[in-house]
């Protein structure tokens, strides 16, 4: 069936001090409508008007398969990991996807190939909860603590995110803090729950093998991205090979043969791509089952809003493997007001909403208390 745009608009929540959330509403010519976060820190602004532009081009006449996209917007070059334009494409390709799933009344999932399950399993990710503390190592206690006794039993954190290019020689003074978070952390919620530790990419290769052995000890699912997996993938093989943690990452790559080749070089034992930067929503799909095809662990990155969380649930409710779906908790109270119906997450899932498409939409109501809209 045909699929022609009717409208499109931007709005904003600005969250807290160190976040904002920024999302397309898109209207198609029969009256449906799908929401689709854009967030990408300080390149927000960038990436929004990348995708004014594209759905401009596509103002009179049909919107393109969403594998497609970039086919149709005559892209001479190969979309660059990481850039504004991987997350503009990304926005517009998860949009074509949802909005085709509600023409075939049909929930995102099923649309996908999957089945629509009554929840999700999620890891609580603590650190931008994080961001009004101090960071002290009770800090970290307090919420990996709080995560539990919510019903999380996998919990991530970022203990590093003081240490600086180019590392220091006495790395382990460096590190010392971070350790000292992460046993408070262990001694907090007791040795059955799962700790994952996420570096920002801020060690370099040898230094990455030694905090690799510091932690060890304390008892660590897997090591994120020490080093950045678009920039050094080869190091990061490296790496694996000499470390008893298994190493994640990918959150800023774009599109199944960047992750392919993670998979191929063994950079990581899972992969964690993020549908607002790695090519959407069915991209996130085909790029779970070849990693799972090549025995590489599928979870995926969404330290996001609502919008993201429940998009990116779609998505692991459309494997026919069991996955782990990040979660960023304690960022702001009002969070599930933002969803119509309201977001539920309860005992570490996430309860998927029943109805077509993503089954729910950016409130009204609550974009009039805490968000505005916005024009390019």
């Amino acid at each position: 069936m045909t699929l022609l745009l009717h409208s499109w608009e931007f709005v904003r929540y600005d969250v807290t001090k160190n976040t904002s959330w920024y999302f397309v509403c898109i209207k198609d010519s029969s009256g449906r409508d799908t929401h689709v976060e854009f967030t990408k820190d300080i390149e927000s602004d960038e990436v929004g008007r990348l995708i004014h532009e594209m759905l401009n081009k596509f103002r009179s006449e049909e919107l393109p398969r969403e594998k497609s996209l970039e086919k149709s917007l005559g892209l001479s070059q190969p979309v660059e990991n990481g850039s504004a334009m991987a997350a503009a494409i990304s926005s517009v390709r998860s949009a074509i996807s949802q909005l085709r799933s509600m023409e075939r009344s049909l929930p995102l999932c099923e649309y996908m190939s999957g089945k629509p399950p009554g929840f999700i399993d999620l890891y609580a990710n603590i650190n931008r909860g994080l961001f009004s503390t101090d960071r002290l190592p009770n800090d970290f206690a307090k919420a990996a603590y709080k995560a539990v006794h919510r019903g999380f039993k996998v919990i991530k954190c970022a203990p590093f995110d003081e240490v600086t290019h180019p590392n220091p020689r006495d790395i382990n003074g460096v590190v010392k803090n971070g350790l000292s978070r992460l046993s408070a952390v262990r001694e907090s919620v007791g040795a059955d729950v799962e700790i994952l530790v996420d570096c920002h990419g801020r060690f370099e290769e040898s230094s990455s093998k030694i905090v690799a052995a510091l932690v060890q000890p304390i008892g660590i699912g897997w090591f994120e991205e020490p080093l950045d997996p678009i920039n050094y993938p080869e190091r990061l093989a490296c790496i694996s090979k000499e470390i008893a943690i298994p190493l994640a990452g990918g959150e800023s790559g774009y599109g199944e043969e960047f992750f392919d080749s993670l998979a191929q070089l063994g950079s990581v034992q899972t992969v964690m791509p993020d549908i607002k930067y790695c090519g959407g929503v069915q991209e996130a799909v085909r790029i779970a089952n070849n990693a799972h095809d090549n025995g590489i662990n599928f979870s995926p990155h969404c330290p996001s809003g609502p919008i993201s969380l429940l998009a990116s649930a779609h998505v692991c409710a459309s494997l026919n493997k069991k996955v782990l779906l990040e979660h960023a908790i304690e960022e702001i109270d009002y969070r599930h007001e933002l969803l119509s119906p309201h977001e539920i997450v309860r005992n570490g899932r996430i309860e998927m909403p029943t109805g077509i498409g993503l089954g729910a939409s950016l409130s009204k109501t609550a974009l009039k208390k805490y968000g505005e809209y916005f024009s390019f």
